[in-house]
């Protein structure tokens, strides 16, 4: 871990600890639907893998639909463990209060097998580079992703998973964004099978986000996906 995780999450779990940082807190419901499928290919192609999301999440006590996005993107399949993509993601934010916001984001994405078979315990990794671009403001941001995910086989089918997602922002936008830490994800669930491929994972995430010139924000948010790998 670099220096700049190790002080976003030495910030983060001082902030669970210390009233003072005086977070807004929410609780919210996420709910997306994902597929992620290896085109045919015959001899001397490229080995193509397609990808696609759409998500919508509520906000206000999950009382509202206050961000939906959809996303997609094309990637070549390095090896067995390995995918490399370029895509693209829009996505609609409707605030409480305020002005409608539409962004349009493309972005690059490594994902890459750490440790383990895929049977059994298995760590997974996800690097996504993002520029950014939000429409009224002809400033681009660019913000940098790691995931790193665990998947435990429990048995029968079913997987213990746990996630962190570390945001850096890495220049600063007229629209919002600051250079330094955005935020840090913190999930943990149960992936149930359905059928080949098909499973729904549930659980909980911890969001806390860093703001500019007002108070952080600390989301509580259900999680539900609905995930299709072939």
């Amino acid at each position: 871990m670099n220096r700049a995780a190790k002080a976003a999450l030495t910030a983060f779990v001082a902030c669970l600890a210390a009233p003072v940082c005086a977070a807004e807190e929410d609780t919210q419901l996420w709910t997306a639907a994902m597929a992620m499928v290896d085109v045919p290919r015959g001899p001397g192609r490229v080995p193509l893998v397609v990808m696609a999301d759409t998500q919508y999440r509520y906000f206000g006590n999950a009382s509202r639909l206050g961000q939906n996005q959809v996303r997609a993107s094309l990637g070549i399949r390095v090896n067995k463990t390995t995918v490399l993509s370029q895509g693209y993601v829009y996505t609609r934010t409707s605030p409480s209060a305020g002005l409608v916001s539409h962004e349009h984001r493309p972005f690059q994405q490594a994902m890459f097998r750490i440790v383990g078979n895929g049977r059994g315990p298995t760590v997974i990794g996800r690097t996504r580079l993002e520029e950014r671009f939000l429409e009224g403001s002809s400033d681009m941001a660019v913000r940098a992703r790691q995931m790193v995910r665990v998947n435990a086989p429990l048995g029968r089918g079913f997987v213990a998973i746990g996630t962190s997602e570390l945001f850096v922002n890495l220049n600063s936008a007229d629209w919002g964004p600051r250079a330094g830490f955005d935020q840090l994800r913190l999930f943990g669930g149960i992936g149930v099978p359905i059928a080949r491929g098909l499973w729904i994972e549930a659980g909980y995430m911890n969001q806390y986000v860093a703001r500019h010139a007002r108070a952080d924000r600390m989301n509580h948010n259900i999680s539900l996906t609905l995930s299709l790998v072939r």
